[in-house]
């Protein structure tokens, strides 16, 4: 056992050493250093643009990165400044973080959808009281415990976390070695026929500290589903390679068993310029979007209202929701800003449920222009034998906003079979189908059942579906609902009869 670690670590070149000359170091890796800033800086704007242009309901927390970042740069500048001996000097550049640094911003930039950098997710949530959006480095390192795992990036739109490693083959087997050797792979080799053991039955503490960071990115991604699963897990080991050692490929096989993907330094894909992949690592809900959109009521609602196509002046007679609706779209115009990027040129279908409760409002409280809307929304009424072509002339006429290219007119109204699908669900539906009204059962289950995006102006009801999943799960190979929610609605203007 012991020849095996001596002649492994005999077999490993030493690190790279700083340079004689450590003035000259420093100076290199400042130069590194604001080339990274410089970077981040460049994403930092995309984001905030990205955010005000888009209206993305939530923000990219990428304050922790960027503070890293510039306190990197001010920890080298200091030491450029300094009168330090060489030896000192020396301590000082090895203890800069530049590298981990440099190593997770390229792994960021392999990525999409990043929605936060540095952050704490915890397992034991109900206990200890934490939310699932996690909490930031600073506010994580206070209430961690030791329920808690470190994701450096939360990506694919919070699908995915990255954990960035740079501890070297030589360090990882000192530290097998001070452990007394546990993961040593030939005892393995003397019991073939032994059973597989679970991870979750080891004590941690016998582990190498990738393996304990594995276990807790595991445990924290378990009890934090989205769309009641949880994150795809990958683990970066930028200073590891693969089938080159034994005893570390032992190592790796033990991160596997907890189900994170290892990628190690000979499996790292390249790393693109920040120009060729930023529109890549900001969030753009649309690129989620099934090819066919399925619409809610809600959806429905805000297509034909008068409020989201024309300048409507505010009558004293009008319902506060009303007047605050206007108010709105005055300063945020809803189909050129949410609906019409998110719809594109894809077809539509909404389920007849949908389409029966827009007829029974619009025959409530439409005005003239929106029962004309309606119509042609969904060809129905005098529009029913109406080309596709004339029908989108018609929509053009009722309003100021030019469509998308490709915008496709009518909408298709199809039969949810609620019966019939949510028997081919998974068997969280059933739940969800006792807290929900048979309406929204029928569009949210027809647009789960078929694989569609629905969109939706429903914040509550989506929520409840998501916290109905999340909370009792899906098995392996199960998906719950992809839904689009918009972040806000329209009504119809209402005719005079719905004065109060």
């Amino acid at each position: 056992m012991s020849d095996s670690l001596t002649s492994s670590l005999h077999d490993l070149e030493l690190e790279p050493k700083p340079s004689d000359d450590p003035r000259k170091t420093v100076v290199e890796l400042i130069q590194r250093c604001k080339i990274l800033q410089e970077e981040v800086e460049k994403y930092v704007s995309a984001v905030d643009a990205n955010q005000k242009d888009a209206k993305i309901p939530y923000q990219v927390e990428y304050r922790s990165l960027r503070n890293d970042f510039k306190n990197e740069l001010a920890f080298l500048s200091k030491l450029q400044g300094s009168d330090l001996s060489t030896e000192k000097a020396r301590h000082y550049i090895v203890s800069s973080n530049l590298l981990y640094y440099e190593a997770l911003w390229a792994a960021a930039k392999r990525s999409s959808g990043l929605l936060g950098f540095r952050k704490y997710f915890f397992w034991n949530r109900q206990k200890e009281g934490h939310g699932t959006k996690g909490l930031s480095l600073a506010k994580g390192s206070q209430t961690k415990g030791k329920s808690s795992a470190l994701v450096d990036i939360v990506a694919d739109d919070g699908m995915e976390w990255v954990r960035v490693s740079t501890i070297s083959e030589k360090r990882l087997l000192f530290d097998l070695a001070k452990l007394g050797w546990q993961n040593d792979s030939d005892s393995d080799e003397d019991t073939p026929d032994a059973p597989a053991s679970n991870w979750e039955d080891d004590d941690d503490d016998d582990q190498v500290d990738i393996v304990k960071n594995a276990r807790e990115l595991a445990r924290a991604a378990r009890a934090n589903p989205i769309r009641g699963h949880g994150p795809k897990v990958l683990f970066v080991l930028t200073r590891i390679q693969s089938g080159k050692l034994k005893e570390v490929d032992a190592v790796l096989d033990k991160i596997r068993e907890t189900g994170v993907v290892v990628q190690c330094a000979n499996e790292i894909p390249e790393t693109l310029p920040l120009e060729s992949v930023l529109p890549n690592l900001l969030i753009d809900r649309s690129r989620t979007l099934s090819s066919t959109l399925n619409i809610d009521c809600t959806i429905l609602l805000a297509l034909i209202s008068d409020i989201s196509h024309k300048q409507c002046p505010i009558l004293d007679w009008y319902p506060g929701e009303v007047r605050a609706q206007i108010e709105e779209e005055a300063n945020e115009k809803l189909l050129p800003t949410h609906l019409y990027p998110a719809i594109g040129s894809r077809p539509m279908v909404c389920t007849k449920e949908a389409a029966d409760q827009m007829n029974l409002i619009v025959d409530t409280l439409a005005t003239d222009k929106e029962k004309v809307r309606a119509n042609l929304l969904l060809a129905q009424g005098d529009r029913q034998a109406t080309p596709s072509d004339q029908l989108l002339s018609a929509w053009l006429e009722l309003s100021d906003h030019p469509v998308p290219k490709g915008f496709q007119l009518p909408i298709r109204v199809v039969p949810s079979n609620l019966d019939q699908i949510i028997e081919k669900l998974p068997a969280v539906a059933n739940k969800i189908a006792a807290e929900v009204n048979k309406l929204n059962s029928a569009i949210f289950f027809y647009g789960w059942a078929e694989g569609l995006t629905t969109l939706s102006a429903n914040r509550m009801r989506a929520r409840q579906i998501d916290r109905l999943i999340n909370e009792n799960g899906l098995a392996d190979g199960e998906a719950g609902p992809h839904i689009w929610l918009c972040g806000e609605s329209r009504s119809l203007i209402a005719k005079q009869g719905r004065r109060k």
